[in-house]
């Protein structure tokens, strides 16, 4: 597992807090030979609807952000996961069984101004990996082309996650936003300080696990 940031690492605090407890070895990160077939096909169907390219690349998704007990790994999504790619993600019809599904779709729609603003620049918009799967970038900030290949390779590794998750038998996924709402206080805020009840957080974060 990756070192985590400095919000995943105060989420994972707030966490132990609120009673879980984080292993130091995570589970591996999903690859396709180790998907079921049906699995590889949602994946294929995710990435035909991001890409104009025929053939599909080696996908490698980075490490769980954070890992606890009980198989339990958590995402935490920031500013830059929020957009129109990964609202295209998460209308397949397999994506409605996600408990984070209608919150995000929320967020993608609502939140793609801060998207943009955090990453229309640099690698945060393109770089030749992402180019590689996705074809050439627009000009930075513009979205109605070609947009952003490194936007549309994070929205795809996010679901290829959500895909595993979904198929696993072993693994519980839970995705936290920072604009998602504990009572009157975002997790964004609760990771900069802000107070947020240890039995609340630990509520909320069964409801948004597989």
């Amino acid at each position: 597992m990756v070192s985590p940031g400095p919000r995943a690492n105060a989420l994972q605090g707030l966490m132990v807090e609120a009673g879980f407890r984080a292993t130091a070895a995570a589970p591996p990160p999903p690859r396709l030979d180790a998907l079921h077939a049906s699995a590889r096909d949602r994946v294929a169907e995710l990435f035909k609807a991001l890409s104009e390219r025929t053939s599909m690349p080696s996908l490698r998704p980075g490490a769980w952000d954070l890992a606890f007990d009980g198989g339990l790994v958590v995402e935490l999504d920031e500013e830059l996961h929020f957009n129109r790619y990964r609202a295209r993600t998460l209308q397949r019809p397999w994506a409605t069984d996600l408990p984070w599904h209608d919150s995000y779709l929320m967020h993608c729609r609502d939140q793609e101004p801060e998207c943009l603003a955090a990453g229309k620049w640099g690698k945060r918009w393109t770089n030749p990996s992402c180019e590689s799967m996705f074809g050439p970038p627009d000009r930075p900030g513009r979205l109605d082309r070609t947009g952003s290949p490194r936007w549309k390779q994070r929205a795809l590794y996010d679901a290829v996650k959500d895909v595993a998750a979904l198929q696993s038998t072993t693994l519980r996924l839970c995705r936290l936003s920072v604009w998602d709402r504990i009572g009157d206080t975002s997790i964004g805020d609760a990771l900069a300080g802000a107070a947020v009840e240890p039995a609340v957080l630990s509520e909320f974060i069964e409801l948004r696990t597989i």
